[in-house]
């Protein structure tokens, strides 16, 4: 969700966060990117939802998940990534514990926990190794004989190294991502769709609404700095006034909470505790 709101609107492309979301609504295009990406059979998606939040408690830090897809028995949560990737294993621990406490009923049995995908597709390499795709396996480290199998699966992708892999649909995806050159029927329909969305009027319309929010909250915090650097004595009704913006901006459930924090200048940590 990087440099979400930020980029001008005709040079958005399918691997920006507010495209993707858009694009991937449609049931059908989705279904098919999971089974491209995770090389499993989708035959019915009974639920999608983009930029979905998940709020499990009042003290705890909530989430928003950029395409959260559901079938008859699993869960798939699909983040486009194109900046930012301290910390990928930290949020698809914490993004896989979160799909099942908001999914899981007070009587559930664990036994009947759902099956979860985190999937995260990277502009670049996360982790730095060079290879396409980084999955996790958990594994009994005393013994290979025994399977560990808690029916969850966490896979990165790095796009830019698309010309590594074998798998031609997969290759031919992450190639449309990383140089949005179309290759395939598949990447083409892609294409055609971030098209469409972008032909939008209605679309532009509410990607730069957020954008104009983004950028007066911005321009706010900065004069607002600056008065306080220059009448100490305002400092705390400036503080109030950014606090009252942070507000109203986690209410909007639109912008992450690090760009709340550029937009307000205040700290990550504080924004969190409004929350």
């Amino acid at each position: 969700m990087n440099g979400q709101f930020t980029r001008p609107w005709k040079d958005l492309t399918f691997k920006d966060n507010f495209i993707f979301c858009k694009v991937m609504k449609n049931e059908e295009i989705c279904r098919k990117m999971l089974e491209i990406l995770l090389k499993i059979k989708v035959e019915k998606i009974e639920y999608i939802e983009s930029e979905k939040t998940i709020e499990n408690y009042y003290e705890s830090r909530g989430i928003r998940l950029d395409v959260y897809v559901k079938d008859s028995d699993r869960i798939f949560d699909i983040e486009i990534q194109t900046g930012n990737y301290d910390d990928l294993l930290l949020r698809a621990r914490y993004y896989q514990g979160a799909c099942d406490v908001a999914t899981v009923r007070r009587r559930t049995k664990f036994r009947n926990l759902k099956e979860t995908y985190i999937v995260f597709i990277c502009e670049e390499d996360p982790f730095g190794m060079g290879l396409p795709v980084y999955t996790k396996k958990n594994r009994f480290t005393e013994t290979d004989a025994l399977i560990y199998d808690d029916k969850t699966h966490a896979v990165f992708y790095n796009s830019s190294a698309w010309s590594k892999v074998q798998d031609e649909e997969l290759r031919d995806v992450l190639r449309f991502i990383y140089e949005s050159k179309a290759t395939s029927s598949f990447s083409k329909l892609l294409e055609e769709n971030t098209l469409r969305a972008k032909s939008r009027p209605e679309m532009e319309d509410e990607y730069m609404y957020f954008m104009d929010i983004v950028e007066e909250e911005k321009e706010y915090a900065r004069e607002a700095g600056l008065a306080e650097g220059r009448e100490t004595g305002r400092a705390e009704g400036v503080k109030d006034t950014r606090i009252e913006t942070a507000k109203n901006l986690i209410k909007m459930s639109v912008l992450t909470l690090s760009q709340i924090a550029q937009a307000t200048g205040l700290p990550e940590q504080e924004i969190e505790k409004l929350k």
